[in-house]
């Protein structure tokens, strides 16, 4: 979903299409030696899961995604949230 060259250019990917990083996520980054002196871009208007699969995906596909790829963890879907989204339905358990 999200190839980069590198780490630090796939976590530039991935925050141009789901937002910038989350406090925590964020301290994480600069803590790592391995990022040290580097900076993102501002990310408060991110390219959207919306824009980038408009067309490509039904809107409850769309919407699992969005569920799925939330950058604060504590907001992605739950494993029973998962198997009971629409995208789902109808399928035999």
């Amino acid at each position: 979903l999200f190839p980069g060259e590198s780490e630090i250019d796939q976590l530039y990917i991935i925050q141009r299409t789901l937002g910038p990083l989350t406090p925590a996520q964020n301290q994480l980054f600069l803590r790592n030696p391995r990022f040290a002196g580097l900076k993102f871009p501002d990310m408060s208007r991110p390219e959207t899961l919306q824009k980038k699969y408009l067309g490509k995906l039904s809107k409850r596909a769309l919407s699992f995604l969005r569920g799925l790829l939330q950058m604060d963890p504590a907001d992605r879907l739950t494993g029973r949230e998962c198997l009971e989204h629409p995208y789902f339905e109808g399928l035999s358990r």
